[in-house]
């Protein structure tokens, strides 16, 4: 990442504030003992992950992103998620924040990334 003085946005730029947030928690839950599985499967998927899970909350009354990371951080520290929720263990946690523009109807992705999105599909 390079950082570079630009002009302020205020200035010269067409801006909106965010009019609502959402936070999708994702849960990969882990794998369940191997005696669980048929003999047949344990032999070929040993090393296999299971996949991710999303829940996602519209949070109301929320002033910025600030609060919306907060919120996030305390939900998935708690156990918020999809998995969590059904009481099954976890392995990996992440969350993604949404912002909705006032004048639009779409979201903005502006914290976390989707991690069922290959890390290099940013173009």
């Amino acid at each position: 990442m390079d950082a570079r003085q630009a002009p302020d946005v205020y200035d010269d730029e067409w801006w909106e504030l965010a009019g609502a947030y959402r936070v999708t928690l994702w849960e990969r839950q882990a794998r369940p003992p191997d005696i669980d599985l048929p003999r047949h499967s344990r032999d070929r998927f040993r090393d296999a992950r299971m996949g991710w899970e999303a829940l996602t909350f519209q949070l109301v009354g929320v002033q910025d992103v600030r609060e919306a990371i907060e919120w996030a951080e305390d939900a998935q520290a708690s156990g918020e998620g999809s998995a969590s929720r059904r009481g099954r263990p976890v392995e990996a946690r992440k969350y993604v924040i949404y912002a909705r523009l006032r004048n639009e109807d779409r979201w903005v992705q502006i914290a976390g990334w989707p991690p069922v999105m290959p890390p290099d599909s940013i173009d």
